[in-house]
């Protein structure tokens, strides 16, 4: 839990971060993706983030702040 907390405090602070980039932000250079791809994806299927791009090489996933209705 605390790391899903964490997750999304950078993610609000620096949204458009990748898997990758959140990875090393926690974990450091070391990191990988699978690090923080679980937690993600939770945060993201319980509408808490938002996740944008189609999750491949050239179009990585980018995390965002979920949006509040206006």
């Amino acid at each position: 839990m605390i790391q899903m907390d964490v997750l999304k405090f950078l993610i609000e602070k620096g949204p458009g971060r990748t898997e990758i980039e959140l990875a090393r932000a926690i974990h450091g250079d070391t990191a990988y993706h699978q690090q923080v791809n679980q937690d993600l994806r939770m945060l993201s299927e319980r509408e808490e983030i938002e996740r944008r791009g189609d999750g491949g090489q050239h179009d990585p996933y980018r995390y965002h702040p979920k949006q509040k209705p206006s």
